[in-house]
Parts: structure tokens; C-alpha cells; sequence
């Protein structure tokens, strides 16, 4: 959705309320779920008027909506862009597997809200939102196809192996969320990870997973 701006010498909306509420909504929603969330909480983290929020959104639906979209829309996009590089197919699992870590960094209030949004069932999500998925498994599901085909990857299904490569990545950030909380970070299973070693591993283990048998 476009940033709506406000004629000269009116007085409309500030051109960056849009984002300031979605980046509010995001952090609220991550933080405490959908129905924990109400208007006023998005709008007085975001420092704006309620009114804003309505004028960029229908309602609280389609912006929770707009901000899981936003991650679904560019990870799609990234994969179908690595999957017509011309590259080896075990470069492009990497390269997936990079860009996702890298896509959550931009964005730290997904993991923890598509966890939230799964674990009950994506109650949330229409089939529009859902649908912007479509281009992630395709995109994908072609990087494992092309693998099997030069004989790099063996045959597996490509849900499996997404699910299989993406729900660590989901957990670590949960885990990583936890450990945020005062006096847990001398805890072993909180320690800090850095992400280059994390997207090391991942590689590792999809590659391992994928290895003809």
C-alpha cells in the first residue's frame, strides 16, 4: 500500500506515519500476539494518532495482515530471484538459506509472530496472505528439483525440507528472544549465537540432509 501524502499547504498526514505504524504494529503483535494487541497500544508506541492507523489500514486485521505480508512477499521474491541464478543448486540452498537469516535480521518481529500465528493455527491469515507463500515453495521446490536432477540433492519432498530448514531458524530466534530476558544469558541454552555461525550450520545440515543416499 502507498503512502498517502497530504496536498501542499493541508494538513494530512505526515508521509512516514504509514511506516511508523506498521513498524509499531509489528512489535506489538510479535511481542504479545494478535489478541493482545489493541489500537491504542499500536498507536502510542507509534506516536501517532489513532485516527492514523485507520486512514493506512482498514482495520487491525488487514495490518497485522500487511505486516506478515511484507516478510512472506520479499522472502518469495528472493527465492525466485536465487532460483533463476545461474548458479550450482547446492550455491542457491546456501544462498537461501543466507538470505532468510539475513531477511529475519531486517525484521525481528517475524519469527516470533509467524511462531505465534502456527501454533494456533494461522487463524489470522486469508487466503490472499497465505497465498504470497506460493512463490517461496515454488522457488524453492525448483532449487531442490534442479539439485536432484544434476544428481546433488536426493528426491524429498520439498515441504519437508523447507520445514526442516526454516523451523530451526524460527526456534533459534524464539530462543534468542528468551534469552533477552533479564538474568537468563549466563544460562547455556541462552547463550548468544552469532548469525554467520548460525547460517553456517544451517548449510551444513541441509546439505548433509540433502546428500544422495
Amino acid at each position: 500500500m502507498a503512502i498517502r501524502t497530504a496536498s501542499p499547504g493541508s494538513k494530512g498526514p505526515r508521509p512516514d506515519t504509514r511506516t511508523a505504524v506498521f513498524q509499531a504494529a509489528a512489535a506489538e503483535f510479535s511481542a504479545r500476539g494478535f489478541d493482545g494487541v489493541g489500537v491504542d497500544d499500536i498507536a502510542e508506541r507509534a506516536k501517532v494518532n489513532k485516527a492514523m492507523i485507520y486512514y493506512h489500514f482498514a482495520d487491525k486485521l488487514a495490518l497485522y495482515r500487511a505486516v506478515v505480508g511484507d516478510m512472506l512477499a520479499t522472502i518469495g521474491t528472493t527465492v525466485t530471484e536465487i532460483a533463476a541464478a545461474d548458479l550450482t543448486p547446492a550455491d542457491k540452498l546456501n544462498r537461501f538459506i543466507e538470505q532468510f537469516v539475513r531477511h529475519a535480521d531486517a525484521r525481528p518481529w517475524f519469527p516470533t509472530l509467524m511462531l505465534r500465528e502456527i501454533a494456533a493455527g494461522a487463524p489470522h491469515l486469508d487466503l490472499e496472505t497465505l497465498t504470497l507463500m506460493k512463490a517461496v515453495f515454488l522457488g524453492f521446490g525448483k532449487i531442490l528439483a534442479d539439485g536432484a536432477a544434476a544428481g546433488t540433492f536426493r528426491p524429498v519432498h520439498p515441504v519437508l525440507a523447507y520445514t526442516s530448514i526454516v523451523g530451526p531458524l524460527l526456534m533459534n530466534a524464539a530462543r534468542e528472544r528468551m534469552a533477552a530476558e533479564p538474568g537468563r544469558s549466563q544460562l547455556p541454552m541462552f547463550v548468544a549465537i552469532p548469525h554467520q555461525d548460525l547460517i553456517a550450520h544451517l548449510q551444513l545440515t541441509a546439505q548433509r540432509m540433502l546428500e544422495p543416499r
